[in-house]
């Protein structure tokens, strides 16, 4: 497993985090954590800690996330503390 940054924009709060976390539980990715931001106009910000399995690429994990009408926009990127310790682990070797 290796924790995956995901990085949302969605159109209703509420609405838009159910979904998130659903899809994402349903797809087997464990929750380490989450934060919601609301904006003036009434979107919000959405920001999900997942542990997913190393075989899934990220675009993948964005890609199964950006499927709703409600999210605008999904980014998802490897943890950057994460991604620095392969790094270190891969030159070691």
């Amino acid at each position: 497993m290796r924790e995956v940054v995901v990085k949302a924009v969605v159109s209703d709060p509420y609405d838009g985090l159910i979904r998130l976390l659903s899809d994402a539980q349903r797809f087997g990715f464990e929750l380490g954590a989450s934060t919601l931001v609301t904006e003036v106009d009434g979107s919000a910000s959405v920001t999900l800690t997942l542990s997913v399995p190393t075989r899934i690429d990220v675009q993948l994990v964005a890609a199964r996330l950006a499927r709703h009408p409600v999210v605008r926009d999904v980014d998802a990127q490897v943890n950057a503390s994460e991604a620095s310790a392969d790094y270190l682990y891969a030159m070691a070797a």
